[in-house]
This record gives structure tokens, sequence and C-alpha cells, in this order.
């Protein structure tokens, strides 16, 4: 398979070549194989992919590969290590999957870090009933770039949402049912006081009073109560119109401020440099 890996990089067919090299890999791990990966890791422009490689096929020195080819593997390290960049994320919630341009890497709560492209990469983190999270992460040459991702449950965003605090329209509403009961406790002592005026009247006028003379049948006192249980009930009615409006107004303002879900704003990271890099096809 090895052999096969060599004929096929040299015509070159770089696909079908790596399998053959992936494929000797899982019979013997030797560096020779590694290096020969790694080579066309690079020419498919695996760029991480071959770093990793020709950090294995160094691993046990210059001895397997040979002088020229040890150096060769170090040079091309080298060269990486300066157009690559270094991903960190962490993510504490359980049961939440991280992936990395599309690529499960961890189930939270863990942390992975690795090199990446130089270039936009697309950080997601998802979980049923959370809110998932998506973050567009650019890496420079040479940068290392920190992500932390905590999801919130859908309930804990739909409290966020709410437009003031949940006790606020709920106080509106006690303040005008506080307004209509006592406007009902006013009507029900103003009906008390109309029927001890009435009963009071019928005392002073048993078999009824005639224009002329009701005015001296009933003294001033009757008058009062008259006149109270008059005003109580106009207080009543013009509670029960202020109290039924403000209650109105907090079952509208209870709506208004039911749970909701707020878009969310998707933080990017921008690029802070740009390199140019010229190199040699094959």
């Amino acid at each position: 398979m090895f052999l096969e890996g060599n004929r096929l990089f040299d015509i070159p067919l770089l696909a079908r070549a790596a399998e053959q090299y992936t494929g000797a890999l899982t019979h013997w791990k030797h560096p020779s194989i590694y290096f020969n990966l790694a080579l066309v890791q690079l020419s498919l422009g695996e760029d991480v992919e071959a770093r990793a490689s020709f950090e294995l096929a160094l691993k046990y020195g210059e001895g397997p590969l040979g002088t020229e080819w040890f150096q060769t593997a170090q040079k091309k390290l080298a060269q990486l290590a300066q157009t690559l960049g270094k991903i960190r994320i962490t993510c504490q919630t359980t049961g939440a999957e991280v992936s990395l341009d599309g690529v499960l890497l961890f189930t939270g709560p863990g942390s992975y870090e690795g090199w990446a492209k130089a270039t936009a990469h697309e950080v997601t983190a998802r979980k049923p009933e959370y809110l998932s999270q998506a973050r567009r992460l650019t890496v420079a040459s040479g940068e290392t770039k920190s992500l932390d991702l905590n999801l919130v449950t859908l309930s804990e965003v739909a409290e966020n949402g709410r437009r003031w605090a949940p006790w606020k329209p709920w106080a509106v509403i006690g303040v005008g049912t506080a307004i209509a009961a006592g406007s009902g406790m006013l009507h029900a002592l103003s009906k008390s006081n109309f029927n001890a005026y009435d009963d009071s009247f019928r005392r002073y006028c048993p078999n009824g009073c005639g224009l002329d003379n009701i005015n001296s049948k009933i003294n001033t006192k009757l008058n009062a109560k008259l006149t109270t249980a008059t005003h109580q009930q106009e207080f009543a009615v013009t509670g029960y119109i202020v109290g039924g409006s403000i209650l109105a107004a907090g079952v509208v303002l209870l709506y208004l401020n039911r749970p909701r879900l707020l878009e969310q704003e998707v933080t990017s990271a921008h690029v802070t440099s740009v390199t140019v890099m010229p190199s040699v096809s094959p």
C-alpha cells in the first residue's frame, strides 16, 4: 500500500495516494509513511492535517527518515507553524455538542485546543431545549484565538426578552383591582345609606309627605345622610371607571410583557492582518 501510494503520488493522483498511505498506517505507523502522507496533504491544502503528520514523522528522530528528509520535514513544519493559527474552545454546558466547521470536536463540559488555517471558521454549540450558539472566528497566522461557549435554556432567553420586570404589569393590575374593589365597597356603603335614608323618610312621613310640607318634615341630619350617600355613589362610579381603565392597561402590559425570544447578535472576529505567502505548486 505504501508503494502504491508512491506510484499514485508520482502520477499525481493525490487523493488516492492519501487513501493508500492512510491504509498503510493502519498496519505500520512508520515515519516514512507519515512523511509521504504529509507531503500529499500539503499539496491538497490540508495544512492542519499535514502538520500533524510531519510531527509524527519526526517523532523518532532522523534515523527512520534519513538526514535529508528529516531536515525537510523540520523545515516544512516550521513553515506551517508560521502560516497556521491556534483555536482554543471551551464549553461548560453539560451535553452541548461543539463543532468546528461542521466537525464535532467534543461534548460538553470540555475544551479543545488545536491548529487551524488562517481563515474564518464557524464554531457552533447545540443542545436540545437550549439556544444554539454560532460564532465566526477568524484566525491569523501565528495567532491564538480563544472562545468560551455557554448555552442558556430557551426559557431563560425568553425571560430575558421581557420588556419590563415581571412584577410591573402585575403591580398595575393590582392597583386597578384595588381601586375597583374599594369602589365596590363604597358603592355598597352608599346603598346602605340610601336604604337608611329611605327608612328614616318613611318614619317621618308614614303616610307620605306633600310638596308643601316635605321640608318641614325632613330635618337637616336626614338631608346630610342623603347627600353623603349620593357622593359615595358618585365616587364609586368614578372609581369603577378609573380602576377598570387601570386594570385594562395592566392586562395589555401583561400581554406585551410575555416571554419572547430575542434575535441573537452573532459576534464575529475580524481579520486584524493580511499575510501574503507565495508558494510553489507541484
